[in-house]
């Protein structure tokens, strides 16, 4: 560690990070008043958030005093409060990871002849899905499982249509629901609502591939998953390439061993999905800055070994 950075992060123990962030890389007219100072502004290599200083649930609730101060400068209204956490965010360099935006759902459904253009005439738009009306036109479906099933009862059997459908905006974003009824079409729609609401955001690396190799099971089934290069392709089962079709990952190659059950493939593929470890994490984890860890994992240098460098 060199001696200016040593002296930037005894400064920014001192001062707390977004104090030191906001009063010298924010400000454009006056110059650093000392060399530490001046030192920290130029090193531009520096990611503003930082696993250990700023943690946003410990220090929830000064941001939170630092959002009414400024609505109160602003006025009152709902509108008021969401302009000052965007100047809040913006002045002292927060960065919330994982952060869900609100969605802006209009409060009517739209006229029957939007609801015409969608290929699907007996899927409809409601607020229950909690997406907006335009990324729900956008969305694609799968249907992977549709089969017949059977209820045994005294009076006989009560026979019912099970399926399984798989939705996903191709950017991320997927989600799996299951749908029983007498009729097939509504099965499928019953399971296509339930997979809209269960969407769920799903990490991708260069929005492409995997960040690491995953290795999961659920139940019998166990899944083998690799990251690949560039133009390397989704060479998967049939059932995992539909899967990631919806969610937009283009390169990966996997493998199942044991139980090949459609229903739990699908159910594995998103379990493990959702196990990734992403910087972030591991940088919080380990007490280590965000860009050093994509630094290290994710920039393609490795370091030289020790015994090499004696040699």
């Amino acid at each position: 560690m060199s001696a200016v950075t040593r002296v930037a992060r005894t400064f920014t123990r001192s001062l707390g990070n977004r104090a030191f962030t906001s009063s010298f890389v924010s400000a454009k007219d006056d110059k650093p008043q000392n060399t530490a100072a001046g030192a920290y502004q130029n090193l531009s290599d520096l990611s503003k958030f930082d696993p250990i200083y700023d943690d946003i649930e410990e220090n929830s609730s000064v941001i939170n005093l630092w959002k009414q101060q400024k609505a109160a400068e602003l006025g009152t209204g709902t509108s008021a409060m969401s302009q000052a956490e965007l100047i809040v965010r913006k002045e002292h360099n927060i960065v919330q990871q994982n952060m869900c935006e609100p969605l802006n759902l209009p409060k009517y459904p739209p006229p029957k002849a939007l609801m015409e253009d969608n290929e699907d005439t007996e899927m409809f738009w409601t607020e229950d899905l909690q997406v907006p009306y335009e990324v729900f036109r956008r969305l694609a479906k799968k249907t992977l499982v549709v089969k017949r099933t059977v209820q045994m009862t005294r009076k006989g059997k009560i026979p019912s249509m099970y399926a399984l459908v798989v939705v996903g905006n191709g950017n991320g974003s997927a989600g799996y629901g299951e749908g029983k009824s007498n009729e097939t079409a509504k099965a499928v729609l019953f399971a296509t609502r339930n997979a809209i609401k269960n969407m769920t955001h799903i990490p991708r690396y260069d929005d492409r591939t995997l960040y690491h190799d995953i290795e999961h099971k659920f139940k019998a089934t166990k899944l083998l998953l690799w990251a690949r290069r560039p133009g390397f392709g989704c060479r998967v089962a049939p059932i995992i390439h539909e899967i990631f079709e919806c969610i937009g990952i283009h390169d990966v190659a996997g493998k199942i061993h044991g139980s090949r059950n459609p229903m739990n493939v699908i159910k594995t593929v998103f379990e493990a999905l959702k196990t990734q470890r992403i910087p972030s994490d591991l940088a919080k984890a380990r007490g280590l800055r965000l860009i050093d860890v994509n630094h290290t994992y994710y920039s393609g240098v490795k370091p030289t070994p020790v015994h090499r460098i004696s040699r």
